[in-house]
Formats: C-alpha cells, sequence, structure tokens
C-alpha cells in the first residue's frame, strides 16, 4: 500500500501478516444475527445470498444494521468492522454480470463467488467488479465494466462517488484497492485449475477452499472431512502459497489452531447457539 486510507480492515490484516477472522454465513435479512456479529470481535462477515434468496432491498437493510457506530467511531476513521461481504446466487460459469455489479452497488466491500473453475469464470468476474479505469494508469489491464452509480454504495462507505471510485478498485490488483473477491474452489475441476486462474488472474483477494460440495462432487456428499476430500482442500491451500494469495477455510473452535499452523490465512468460525435451560429441564423430566 502507498499510504493511501486501508478502508478494508481484512485486506490491512492481510497486509500485516495477521489473520482475518471472518463469522460464518449469516442469512440477508437476519438482523439480530447481524447486529450480533456487529457487536463482535470478528473481522469479517459473509451475508449469505447463494441459498436464502436474491433481494438486494434485504440486502441494503442488512448492511444498515451491520454498522456499529461506537467501533467505527473508536477506530477514528472510516474502516469498516466488520468488513461486509456477500456470496452472490449464481454460480461462476453463469456469468451474470449484473448480479455482480447490483450486488457492489448496495455497498458491499467484496463478493464471494461459488464453484470458480476456471480461468474464463475468474476473469469475467474481475472485469464485472471493477470500473474502467483511467486510460495510462498501470492497473488499466484488465478493463472493468462496472457501471458507475455514485449513491447509495458510496454514501454507505462515508465517502463522495468521486472518492469511492479510486478506492473500490480489486485490491490487490490495485495495490490501494479496498475490493474484496473471494471465490470459492469447491470442485475437483477448480482445484485442477487453481495454479493457472492464481498465475493469470490478479484481482482476486483470496480463495475460499469448500468441502461441502467438494464433498458431494467428489462422490463423498456431506462427508467434509473424507480424507480426498481433505487432501483437495490442502491442494488448494498450497496452489495458494505458491502464488502469495491468502486462503481460506471454514473450522469449529477445536479445528483453528490446525488450519493456522496449516497456514491458513481467513478463518470462517460460525457462532454457536445453544439452549442449556431447555438441555437441563429435558434431563430433569426424564425426556
Amino acid at each position: 500500500m502507498t499510504g493511501a486510507v486501508r478502508y478494508n480492515k481484512a485486506i490491512d490484516l492481510l497486509e500485516q501478516g495477521k489473520p482475518v477472522f471472518c463469522s460464518g454465513l449469516v442469512w440477508n435479512g437476519n438482523l439480530d444475527d447481524l447486529m450480533y456479529v456487529a457487536d463482535s470481535d470478528y473481522d469479517m462477515v459473509i451475508i449469505e445470498m447463494e441459498h436464502e434468496g436474491l433481494s438486494f432491498n434485504n440486502l441494503r437493510a442488512s448492511l444498515q444494521f451491520l454498522l456499529n457506530r461506537k467501533k467505527i467511531s473508536e477506530g477514528g476513521g472510516l474502516q469498516a468492522d466488520p468488513v461486509p461481504l456477500v456470496r452472490i446466487p449464481p454460480n461462476s460459469r453463469e456469468q451474470n454480470q449484473w448480479v455482480i455489479k447490483q450486488a457492489l452497488d448496495t455497498g458491499v466491500y467484496g463478493l464471494v463467488l461459488p464453484h470458480l473453475n476456471t480461468v474464463e469464470e475468474a476473469k469475467a468476474a474481475v472485469v464485472a467488479a471493477r470500473y474502467p479505469q483511467i486510460p495510462g494508469s498501470p492497473d488499466f489491464e484488465p478493463e472493468g465494466q462496472r457501471g458507475w452509480w455514485a449513491r447509495i454504495a458510496p454514501r454507505y462507505w462515508g465517502l463522495s462517488g468521486q472518492e469511492y471510485y479510486h478506492v473500490a478498485d480489486l485490491w490487490p490488483l490495485d495495490p490501494d484497492g479496498n475490493m474484496f473477491l473471494m471465490p470459492i474452489i469447491e470442485e475437483p475441476q477448480g482445484v485442477d485449475n487453481l495454479p493457472d486462474i492464481l498465475r493469470e488472474v490478479k484481482g482476486i483477494g483470496a480463495v475460499w477452499a469448500g468441502p461441502g460440495d467438494m464433498s458431494v462432487a467428489m462422490g463423498h456428499p456431506g462427508e467434509s472431512n473424507h480424507p480426498d476430500v481433505q487432501a483437495n482442500l490442502l491442494r488448494i491451500l498450497s496452489a495458494c502459497q505458491n502464488a502469495g494469495v491468502p486462503c481460506a477455510t471454514g473450522a469449529t473452535a477445536a479445528e483453528v489452531p490446525m488450519r493456522l499452523e496449516q497456514g491458513f490465512r481467513i478463518i470462517i468460525t460460525s457462532p454457536e447457539k445453544s439452549a442449556p435451560g431447555l438441555v437441563e429441564g429435558r434431563r430433569l423430566a426424564g425426556r
């Protein structure tokens, strides 16, 4: 970074060599859970729209309830805390630019892209997520196709439209960018192609090694801990490390030390809900 303001806390931490702790997927529109995450120490949160259903109005409301003005004030700037990403519905092969464009226009700081498998899919996502750059700039290519609309997203970031344009480019393609693309590699084809993807496409901020759909694609549905599935996760991690790209994965509390030791730099953990009163009541009632 060249001394510019870093609005994205996750990128800030990664540049410092520190791990990022991300809340697992929060249902789009679940305001109670979003407020819980906003008041917690999570660095980043992923809002779920892949399986919840596509609602940009719900997403705009979700982002408002994710704001914690006290934390932002205590930080002394405009850095998002936690950083909101959204997992969009289309699989990457669908190349639906309009979903990427409209999701970014709500004010999120990045996107999670399901089922990324090829260089072409990665390039299409990068092009859709960045504005056209000023001619002659060193990072002009690939030429962005995001449409200009300077109303909701800049205001959510606390910036003017012009200021937002300059800081909302993809990191690390733009070293001063604050927008974060995190595709999920969740099929063997994506694992095989990942070295080429990371070599040829520079707008990817991190890669999520996803075991759920990987288990289905490998013939072990629901067996995320199957040795073959876990071996592919480590292949994803190795490709990311060779390319200098942060790698993310989910973890239980017991798995966090292992994942950090393995070299994962983004740890996705979900808050746990419990009902001790119910458990004790059922025990006493013999149920």
